[in-house]
């Protein structure tokens, strides 16, 4: 096995596992060492796994990447150019809301910051989150079938999720509120023990662009405008947004 190893959001991994691994394959080649790669399927075991060691190199989405940084010393390094982490909220079609009980909302977990993105969307709707209940249904699509089955008035998604799914499935929903707050994004981070190579594996990834496989890859990644450099100041943005949702407070408290 590969003495180093990479880890990529689950959300990224289940659109286009290969590209990854493309991906992958092309740092090997740049740096001129093994890397292992494996796709995981599950949000929190992988977190879980990034922060019991091992990994050098990660893909996270701004919750993951919040807690790698602030409790085990990662470093952002890059991020999509132009791609922002939005939620959008949804509800079937043809059904008003609720007013004569609690409305029912379905969301992907409250360990992502696209929750805490909805719940910023809810109170710009007048509904107060507090009087809601949540059903944590594992992802973005379950989110969005919970209501198109009837089991929640209001969908909590990734825009990203949303824009993906079929036209059949979307016809049937209505978009009732998004945000446009550009304050998190997917982003590349490295470990501590690999600080020494950040401007090594900064400049590769920001240089996709000008290399013919880099923008072939970056083409089957969806990421065509590229890589652009991050810092921690921007982390520390998104984390001011996860520290509003009421069951991550503590816990991202203790990591500032």
């Amino acid at each position: 096995m590969a003495k180093f190893q990479f880890s990529v959001c689950p959300h990224d991994t289940a659109k286009n596992s290969t590209a990854w691994f493309f991906l992958n394959t092309y740092l090997q080649r740049k740096l001129d060492f093994g890397m292992h790669f494996e796709p995981k399927d599950n949000f929190i075991k992988e977190r879980e796994d990034v922060v019991a060691g091992g990994y050098q190199l990660v893909y996270a989405n701004p919750f993951s990447a919040i807690v790698y940084c602030k409790q085990v010393g990662f470093l952002p390094i890059a991020k999509p150019v132009g791609i922002c982490d939005e939620a959008v909220l949804i509800k079937l079609a043809i059904s008003d809301l609720p007013n004569d009980r609690k409305i029912r909302v379905a969301s992907a977990t409250d360990k992502l910051i696209i929750h805490g993105l909805g719940l910023s969307a809810l109170t710009e709707l007048g509904i107060d989150y507090n009087n809601c209940e949540f059903d944590f249904v594992g992802t973005h699509v379950k989110a969005a079938h919970a209501v198109i089955q009837g089991k929640a008035d209001i969908g909590i998604v990734f825009n990203e999720t949303w824009n993906g799914m079929a036209a059949s499935s979307r016809s049937s929903l209505e978009v009732i509120g998004e945000t446009n707050s550009k304050q998190a994004c997917h982003c590349f981070c490295i470990s501590p023990e690999w600080s020494d190579k950040k401007n090594q594996i900064q400049e590769i990834l920001c240089g996709m662009t000008t290399d013919e496989k880099g923008k072939r890859i970056l083409e089957d990644l969806q990421f065509n405008a590229g890589f652009e450099p991050m810092d921690m100041d921007e982390l520390d943005v998104a984390l001011q947004v996860m520290q509003k949702i009421p069951s991550s407070n503590g816990f991202l408290s203790s990591l500032v």
